[in-house]
């Protein structure tokens, strides 16, 4: 019987993937990095400490769950697809592993990671990863960084500017809880199997204290929705159907704002977006 232990991280995974037979699928997302040298390098850059609390979010083989471990992280690894689990279990013989096996999105993250700080280092299934952000920025409990693998086109979603056509409300809120940056670049061989797609390490470094920061972010996330709803609308449009007022009220929070009536809301940028929600929560009380 193979003790799994004894292998690297990567052709133990090889090894356990092969003997229990295991399919990719594509629906789910599944591009495996199986290198152990560039596993390695993605934990390095992630800034993974000794001792800390580490969610794990598609563990897939658990080449990077075993490094995470082997770095000193106590890890936390959700995995959607049960039929991984005997790999798991081989790959991660003798490491001090938390696997859960549920849908991220449906999962009660107060209760998985308690009051104790985390962070979040993850190759995402990329079909989920603007609504695994969303939940990670915008949920009660947030972690201290969020370092992720995703498609190019995502991080240079995220990155975007405002008044440019990558500027939505993805970036906006992204930007509005971190500051953001491309810690690294990949090509479709270091996965397995091989994606259509260049990918991205992108690290998202949540503030203690944001250069803006809107009195209620609840009316903020809001806002921002609006601004982004329907972009060949114009704001005034926009907030009228989201705040179900008058054309001439919206007109009158946009004055106050002293923009132009006939503006979109994609030309605003994070600072006059939690202006504009500061002024509709005066308005409203």
């Amino acid at each position: 019987m193979t003790d799994y232990r004894d292998l690297s991280a990567g052709l133990a995974a090889r090894m356990a993937l092969e003997k229990y037979g295991f399919r990719f699928s594509h629906s789910l997302g599944q591009n495996f990095i199986l290198d152990d040298g560039l596993v390695r390098r993605i934990v390095e850059a992630a800034g993974v400490r000794a001792g800390e609390r580490v969610l794990e979010i598609g563990p897939g083989a658990g080449v990077m769950t075993r490094c995470l471990a082997e770095a000193g992280a106590r890890v936390v690894a959700v995995e959607l697809d049960r039929s991984l689990e005997p790999v798991l279990d081989a790959v991660l013989a003798g490491f001090d592993v938390r696997l859960v096996f549920e849908d991220i999105l449906k999962l009660d993250l107060d209760a998985l990671m308690g009051e104790e700080p985390f962070s979040v280092v993850a190759n995402l299934p990329y079909y989920i990863t603007a609504d695994v952000v969303l939940r990670l920025l915008t949920g009660a409990r947030r972690p201290e960084r969020i370092v992720i693998m995703v498609q190019k086109e995502a991080a240079e979603r995220m990155m975007a500017r405002p008044d440019t056509k990558t500027w939505c409300a993805l970036a906006a809120t992204a930007q509005y809880f971190g500051r953001i940056e491309p810690l690294m670049e990949l090509p479709p061989s270091a996965f397995t199997p091989l994606p259509h797609v260049e990918s991205v390490l992108l690290g998202i470094h949540l503030y203690e204290e944001k250069p803006f920061a809107a009195r209620d972010e609840a009316l903020l996330l809001k806002v921002i929705a609006a601004a982004f709803a329907m972009r060949r609308k114009t704001l005034a449009n926009n907030l009228t159907a989201a705040f179900s007022v008058n054309r001439e009220t919206a007109l009158s929070w946009i004055a106050a704002l002293g923009r132009d009536g006939r503006v979109r809301g994609e030309v605003l940028g994070i600072e006059e977006l939690c202006a504009l929600s500061d002024i509709i929560g005066e308005a409203r009380g």
